[in-house]
């Protein structure tokens, strides 16, 4: 009997001792935050207060691991969306524009998004913080960029072209999903899908 009790209370002490020494107690891995890697004495204002062409690269303001970690979420794939009439206009030779410049945003949080809003047009206008009815009636369609890193994927710098007076430094939509600049976007790095 007491051999029995000794077992289990070593059996008991050795599950608490592997628990507590394990690194994953259900939580996500690190996770490097924006409001911790500024570089002193920047601020988003700061950055925000100089004029869209001269604003400085992100690795000047922004901790070189934080700019790692932000881009490694478009590890999986890069994908954004546009209206079919938008590439029906432009061509689909080269995505982009001209200053070799295209926000993107994750793979992942596209999904996720997608999901959320059912696919209904003014609902992804609420989630991605584009201004009420600007894609109504339009036929939507997703790009998918599988291997963004070929294409240059950086931190934006709010100089590029598509960067409008929403636009915020440290690579996050006012409304929180990442994002991220790609050079254009060549024939055949890219597929097309119906919304």
């Amino acid at each position: 009997m007491k051999k029995n009790l000794l077992h289990l209370w070593l059996l008991v002490f050795m599950t608490a001792v592997s628990f507590s020494c394990s690194d994953d107690h259900g939580t996500d891995p690190e996770t490097i935050k924006l409001e911790d890697s500024w570089k002193a004495p920047w601020t988003s204002q700061k950055v925000l207060d100089i004029a869209k062409g001269q604003r400085p690269d992100p690795s000047v303001y922004l901790d070189q691991k934080y700019i790692d970690f932000h881009l490694a979420q478009f590890n999986g794939g890069a994908t954004y969306l546009v209206s079919k009439s938008s590439l029906d206009k432009y061509g689909r030779d080269t995505l982009g524009y001209p200053d070799n410049t295209q926000f993107v945003m994750t793979k992942t949080e596209m999904d996720a998004m997608l999901t959320k809003t059912g696919k209904d047009i003014s609902k992804i206008e609420t989630e991605l913080g584009i201004p009420a009815g600007s894609w109504k009636g339009l036929e939507m369609v997703r790009i998918s960029i599988p291997d963004p890193k070929g294409l240059n994927v950086r931190v934006p710098s709010g100089n590029e072209m598509g960067a409008n007076s929403l636009w915020l430094p440290g690579g996050h939509l006012p409304t929180g999903y990442s994002e991220a600049v790609v050079n254009k976007i060549p024939k055949g790095k890219y597929t097309e899908t119906p919304l």
